[in-house]
């Protein structure tokens, strides 16, 4: 795992799937994050976030997730 933080945004977050999205700030780049890793309830599209990347076998994800 990536011990930098990262800021960046929500772009969604299906509540009933327990799963979202984020976008990087500055970038086009987005990360996928399950529920599990949010340090806060109801993430609402927009948000301000912080987090860590995390490099697994089907690619990046976000983890540690935190509002900024």
């Amino acid at each position: 795992m990536d011990a930098t933080r990262h800021t960046g945004s929500i772009l969604f977050y299906l509540a009933d799937k327990r799963y979202g999205y984020l976008r990087l700030a500055g970038t086009r780049e987005e990360f996928h994050f399950k529920d599990k890793q949010l340090t806060f309830e109801a993430p609402e599209a927009g948000d301000l976030v912080t987090f860590r990347i995390k490099n697994t076998q089907s690619g990046c994800v976000a983890q540690d997730i935190r509002r900024a």
